[in-house]
């Protein structure tokens, strides 16, 4: 069952347990036999830096690598010295080397936040590369094995962009002697080089020369003196001498902005090595100092984001600002190089202007101005997490929420809006719960994690689930709500049951049953009862399975919850017609069956649908089986569930082959085939096992 909260067991049967989301175009059938399973070609990397200056040299060094087999590269050098532009300028002059892909990923090594973990970054990847995200394995060693054998034959550029050290590098790394991997670091990543062969390869500030002439090429300045004296005074790094550029270019004389650099020797905390010039600060002020209160007020209230980039909506949630407005205020600071524009309505800062955009926020807002911005932030996040949620679950309970009646309703069109959202929004959400903790903002701490519940579970992101699950308990607690606590176990222990640890989701599932029976709260009594059981059958206790959901039965009855009453039936009948009790299971099936009808609850009525199918196939009633399992394809298709669209084709080819309707059978296990290669489930060689059989002129028997 595996339920996540109030009535939301997120499945039925242990047969058909996976759905993926909303299915675009459908899944069709093959008549010639399954095609050959294709992977995706990830165009993944930013836009290149205009006016890209120098660096042949280093240019050079990576298309030497890249022509050895598995090259890997570590480019490595100061703060702003500009080797991202570097590393991201080479893919995009050699991406006709990559017919298969570029990947890109920026690994927050020296960020305000933890760097990116390793399997975070593994999940993105499998995403990009085709892998339904509920059949991504849970362990790093099983996620990096996946990664590589995806990548297997493949010719295909990975970027690792802002690296902390070689441990967050080596589980990325593929085998494939047709991949290259370009590795940015400020650190030299020796051991990256020691003992996995990378070549390390240095920047440097640009040379007096290439400095100059990218300034010229900016600022279109004449006094080549001046100049030189400017781009020594900013550093000769990329990043200031645009904004010197800009300085220049808007009328203020090269001389003026070296004396005023000469008055300011202090330098941001991140530029404190010793090849690294000072008055970085100065430079940043010039831009900062001549944009307009609104535009400047905005530059400062965004370093409040905790993640790595945001979009306009959340920076109208951080100023308090209609989009309209906050959108002129974004588009001037990137007009000035104060922000990056790194997608439609995403921005971002450059790490140095971000570290800059906190000085000044701390220095010019209030503690309290600084908190209500971050409270609008996380109240907006809290209400489109809730949005999304209702949008993949219309069903489920929900958490409660304090709606402004003059804010503006909001909703998403259907799931496949909602799960981009989240997925676009992830890496902000998940530092958003830690600062509404710092805040003292409970109700949201524990909020946040149980909306974001169903998402993080379809897409397989249970280290996360479970840790913001766990944050939910703490502030639940803190709050003295066991109605919310009792929610939050149960969100734990519906991660830990998927991650396969079973004896901690036992533990948590029970306290919940205890905290709700000394609050008198029977319907999560029956749902806490309902995880117990589910976690039972998955270590193979089924009489005691069978025991959990008979007292949860009873309750789910009495609250006249048909939902969870037909979800708990399925399980029921799943069991019963493993322990060789097929009457008992039709009847379980037929009667969850209609509450989930009731209750339109497709991806229950799905499995109940195969279920039947199941049934009459075991007892030999095959065109009853045949009829169930053609229905229930039909609303997997509708629902999205491929796992359960291809088991469900399966059952159906099967049983139209003991009807002797050879050729119909045929094409529904290629397609079952098709769709089971794509997501590398081991049934594969089962249906192909069939198939040949059919083809050899048998029928298509289970376990052929």
């Amino acid at each position: 069952m595996n339920t996540d909260s109030g009535g939301n067991e997120f499945s039925g049967t242990a047969r058909n347990v996976v759905q993926v989301g909303v299915v675009n175009g459908g899944v069709h059938t093959y008549a010639g036999g399954p095609p050959a399973p294709t992977m995706p070609v990830p165009k993944q990397l930013p836009r290149a830096a205009t006016s890209f200056t120098d660096r042949e040299s280093s240019l050079a060094a990576l298309s030497a690598v890249a022509a050895t087999p598995s090259g890997v590269v570590a480019v490595s050098g100061p703060a702003g010295v500009g080797k991202s532009a570097l590393a991201v300028h080479w893919g995009h002059l050699e991406k006709g080397r990559y017919p298969d892909g570029q990947l890109y990923a920026n690994l927050r090594g020296y960020d305000r936040l933890d760097p990116l973990v390793p399997e975070e970054v593994l999940h993105g990847f499998l995403i990009a590369l085709g892998m339904p995200a509920d059949r991504i394995p849970a362990s790093l060693d099983s996620m990096s094995g996946s990664f590589r054998t995806l990548l297997d034959g493949k010719q295909m550029l990975l970027i690792a962009d802002n690296a902390r050290d070689a441990d967050q590098i080596r589980p990325l790394l593929p085998s494939a002697p047709g991949c290259f991997t370009i590795v940015t670091s400020r650190n030299r990543m020796g051991d990256l080089t020691a003992f996995d062969g990378s070549t390390p390869v240095s920047i440097q500030p640009l040379a007096a020369t290439h400095a100059v002439e990218l300034f010229r090429k900016l600022a279109g300045a004449a006094d080549s003196e001046a100049a030189d004296r400017l781009v020594e005074r900013v550093g000769r790094l990329p990043l200031t001498i645009r904004i010197a550029a800009q300085q220049a270019k808007s009328g203020t004389s090269l001389r003026e902005l070296i004396k005023e650099l000469g008055a300011d020797g202090r330098r941001l905390e991140s530029l404190s090595a010793p090849d690294e010039r000072s008055g970085v600060r100065t430079v940043f002020s010039w831009s900062y100092q001549q944009l307009v209160p609104g535009h400047a007020r905005a530059f400062r209230l965004l370093a409040l984001h905790a993640g790595p980039d945001f979009s306009l909506s959340t920076a109208a949630a951080l100023t308090g600002q209609p989009e309209l407005e906050t959108e002129r205020a974004l588009r001037g600071l990137v007009a000035v190089n104060m922000l990056e524009e790194t997608g439609p309505r995403r921005y971002a800062y450059h790490d140095l202007l971000r570290d800059y955009a906190r000085e000044q926020v701390v220095a010019e807002e209030t503690e309290e101005e600084r908190e209500a911005a971050l409270s609008r932030e996380l109240s907006y996040f809290l209400h489109m997490a809730d949005a999304a949620d209702r949008a993949l679950v219309p069903s489920r309970r929900h958490v409660p929420l304090d709606r402004d009646a003059t804010a503006a309703a909001v909703s998403f069109a259907g799931p496949e809006a909602a799960l981009a959202w989240c997925d676009v929004e992830l890496q902000s959400l998940v530092p958003a719960v830690d600062q509404a903790v710092e805040l003292g903002l409970d109700d949201v701490a524990w909020k946040l994690p149980v909306a974001l519940v169903y998402f993080l579970r379809l897409r397989r992101h249970n280290v996360h689930r479970r840790s913001l699950s766990d944050t939910a308990v703490q502030a639940s607690r803190r709050l003295q709500d066991p109605w919310a606590e009792t929610w939050s176990l149960i969100c734990v222990g519906g991660a830990e049951s998927d991650m396969g640890l079973y004896d901690d989701a036992m533990g948590h599932f029970t306290e919940a049953l205890a905290i709700s029976r000394e609050t008198g709260d029977r319907t999560w009594q029956a749902i806490s009862l309902g995880n117990i059981a589910w976690t039972l059958r998955l270590m193979g206790r089924e009489e005691e399975a069978l025991e959990r959901h008979g007292e949860a039965l009873p309750i789910h009855l009495s609250e006249e919850d048909r939902r969870s009453e037909s979800i708990t039936r399925a399980e029921i009948a799943g069991i019963v017609l493993a322990l060789g009790r097929p009457e008992e299971a039709y009847e379980e099936y037929e009667r969850a069956l209609a509450g989930a009808r009731a209750s339109k609850d497709l991806p229950t009525e799905a499995d109940c649908l195969d279920g039947l199918g199941d049934v009459c196939g075991t007892v030999g009633r095959t065109d009853e089986a045949i009829g169930w399992y053609e229905q229930a394809v039909g609303v997997q298709r509708r629902v999205g569930d491929l796992l359960g669209l291809a088991r469900s084709l399966d059952g159906l080819a099967v049983q139209l082959g003991v009807a002797g309707r050879t050729a119909e059978a045929r094409t529904l296990l290629a397609e079952a085939l098709a769709i089971l290669e794509s997501l590398g489930d081991p049934l594969a060689e089962e249906v192909r096992q069939r198939l040949t059989a059919l083809d050899a002129g048998g029928n298509p028997e289970p376990g052929a």
